[in-house]
């Protein structure tokens, strides 16, 4: 019997449907359903720069025990190194690189040329390799790809170290037959195919999705992407199940999904999913929309702990502390929402052992004067402090820091962005510093963005101690 790998990309296709958006504690009930009933591959959303995406996927990566989380990246590395980040401590994580291969989609939809798509594949897909030692290649609109610069690009990132290559019926169109003469084509024009699991994402415009798998597994396909009803357009998870219930006997086929479980599964997948996620007002915000839900100044670390449970996060004892201790900093100049409380939880999951810790920051800054700032750190136990001029605060503050460590280390990028609205809004500092040829990112969360800066620059070098040490 010829086994087939069942990847639900219910969670990805969620997040392109605004209707069908879920909130993180919906999210996370989707994907334990998912591993629950045993799915071979889960498939996130992209991994973008706000916290709670990635603290959601940090959190899938200590929760999931069957699945294999597949998470999608752009041809970037800084994606790619961003998203490794959030997934790394998963037990069987995987890199899905998504690149459209037809002319209309790269060009008109991405603004990416030819050239540049043959150039990136293997130079991107060779470094996500390099990371996850499980990567796929998803090759968008294959269907309308010119053959020659397909079979080049699939070539590419086969060479580069992706394992798993999918092809995609973006339009939804393909008779079964037509769909065996494109892989006999594809077969051909790309040898190296046989070595790898050819994957098949088949759009279901016509009704025809269930057939046109049949024909691909015939053809050599030996995982085919499926998702919640809920979600039209897609070869639906129960739809093939089904067949291969009916017809897998005697075509030679099975899966490893619990069938008796696949109702019960789908049709909570519906509710979940099929209702744009908890119950809308009028005004189109949830009900426990969590941007609304309001922490008091006065709250114990106990409250603190079952809000961040309702929110869906498993957070360690000493994370809780920590988490506590920003939280009660915070709350003094504003009131906390949930989005504040995710960024902080964000800022110290999965962070390194904080060598250096920051006491305390004296500013001063404007038009008439140099920047400058007064920094105290402790490091095991002992207190330092230094003062340091610069070109603004921030890099006054960085370079008082580092007169502390005795080391200089060089900023790669730097971003700022407002957790929540309004004048009170928490800032979220991004940090990323080079070190010995490795990029190390840190964050930092507080209503001073100074604050914020710091502490991400301290998160970063944090990094880079605990390596060296290690």
């Amino acid at each position: 019997m010829t086994e087939i790998m069942i990847a639900d990309i219910s969670l990805r296709e969620s997040e392109l449907d605004y209707a069908a958006r879920l909130s993180f504690k919906e999210k996370l009930e989707t994907a334990k359903l998912l591993d629950k009933l045993q799915a071979d591959v889960i498939e996130t959303g992209y991994v973008g720069d706000h916290p709670a995406d990635q603290a959601f996927i940090r959190t899938l990566a200590s929760t999931l025990e069957n699945s294999v989380i597949c998470v999608p990246v752009t041809l970037d590395k800084a994606d790619a190194e961003r998203t490794w980040a959030a997934l790394s401590k998963a037990r069987r994580p995987r890199l899905n690189v998504i690149v459209p291969t037809s002319t209309v989609q790269m060009e008109y939809e991405r603004h990416l040329k030819a050239d540049a798509v043959l150039r990136l594949v293997p130079e991107v897909t060779g470094y996500c390799a390099g990371l996850c030692p499980d990567v796929e290649f998803t090759s968008e609109d294959s269907i309308r790809s010119e053959p020659a610069f397909l079979a080049a690009v699939l070539k590419a990132a086969i060479a580069g170290g992706a394992r798993t290559i999918t092809l995609c019926d973006s339009p939804g169109e393909l008779l079964p037959e037509e769909l065996e003469s494109f892989l006999e084509s594809v077969y051909a024009a790309v040898p190296e195919l046989k070595n790898v699991t050819l994957s098949l994402h088949l759009k279901d415009n016509l009704g025809l999705a269930p057939a046109t798998a049949l024909a691909g597994i015939r053809s050599g396909a030996r995982q085919i992407k499926v998702s919640s009803e809920a979600l039209t357009g897609t070869l639906s998870l129960e739809q093939f199940a089904n067949v291969i219930k009916l017809r897998g006997e005697t075509l030679g086929v099975k899966y490893n999904i619990n069938d008796t479980a696949i109702r019960r599964t789908s049709s909570r997948l519906a509710a979940l999913i099929g209702s744009g996620g908890s119950e809308r007002t009028p005004s189109g915000k949830t009900r426990d929309d969590p941007e609304d839900s309001e922490l008091p100044e006065d709250a114990d670390i106990d409250t603190l702990r079952s809000h961040i449970a309702t929110l869906g996060y498993d957070v360690s004892g000493d994370d809780l502390e920590r988490v506590y201790i920003q939280f009660k900093d915070i709350s003094r100049n504003k009131k906390i929402v949930s989005r504040d409380v995710e960024a902080l939880i964000a800022e110290i999951a999965g962070q390194a052992p904080p060598t250096y810790q920051l006491r305390n920051y004296v500013i001063n800054s404007g038009s008439a004067i140099t920047a400058t700032a007064y920094i105290e750190l402790s490091k095991d136990g002992n207190q330092s402090s230094a003062l340091s001029a610069g070109d603004g605060p921030i890099d006054a503050a960085f370079k008082a820091a580092e007169q502390i460590m005795g080391a200089h280390y060089e900023l790669e990028e730097f971003q700022i962005l407002a957790v929540t609205g309004g004048r009170e809004a928490t800032g979220d500092a991004l940090v990323k510093l080079r070190h010995s040829g490795k990029l190390y990112s840190g964050r930092g969360v507080s209503t001073d963005i100074v604050g914020a800066s710091i502490r991400a620059f301290l998160s970063a070098v944090n990094k880079i101690v605990y390596e060296e040490k290690a």
